[in-house]
């Protein structure tokens, strides 16, 4: 709170919003404004009944004793508030420097289980393509051609047997 209500004045300028954003802003403080003063219009919107008085006495009440006792908290610890020109370290400094060992540490490991899990795949596919040549290949056992009838044969019992388990 120093910081904003009571620091010395830096003189910095800044330049008005543009035209558009002027608007928006103005429209929206107006609908602000006006549900605040007619709220029973925005109930009146609602898809269900609303049962619920905002302006009663304990309501509003309630409402100024938060607002002036933390005026009041703020107010009396205001001797508190002294400029000091030190550095402060918020929690916010400590996330940020450990997430970024921890995002380093975290790169370093994940590469080399990538590069290692790689290389199984690797590893894998090659004895597979292998192993696929070695039985698909032209000198392998179902690389050779066979005669029409050898798959006549082979056919009719794949058909049979599925037949036999569909009818069972």
């Amino acid at each position: 709170p120093w910081f904003v209500f009571f620091q010395k004045d830096a003189k910095l300028k800044a330049k008005d919003p543009p035209k558009n954003m002027q608007f928006a802003m103005i429209s929206l403080s107006i609908i602000c404004i006006l549900i605040g003063i007619f709220p029973n219009v925005l109930y009146q919107m609602l898809p269900y009944d609303v049962n619920y008085i905002p302006y009663t006495f304990d309501h509003v009440f309630f409402q100024l004793q938060l607002l002036l006792f933390s005026g009041l908290a703020f107010f009396l610890m205001l001797k508190y508030l002294k400029r000091t020109l030190t550095l402060t370290l918020e929690f916010d400094w400590f996330w940020r420097k450990f997430s970024k060992i921890l995002i380093k540490e975290f790169d370093i490991h994940a590469e080399r289980t990538a590069s290692n899990i790689m290389n199984k795949y690797i590893k894998i596919f090659d004895k597979t393509i292998k192993t696929l040549y070695k039985h698909h290949g032209p000198s392998g056992i179902l690389g050779r051609t066979w005669p029409t009838g050898n798959m006549a044969f082979w056919t009719t019992v794949i058909l049979a047997s599925y037949l036999i388990i569909y009818l069972l």
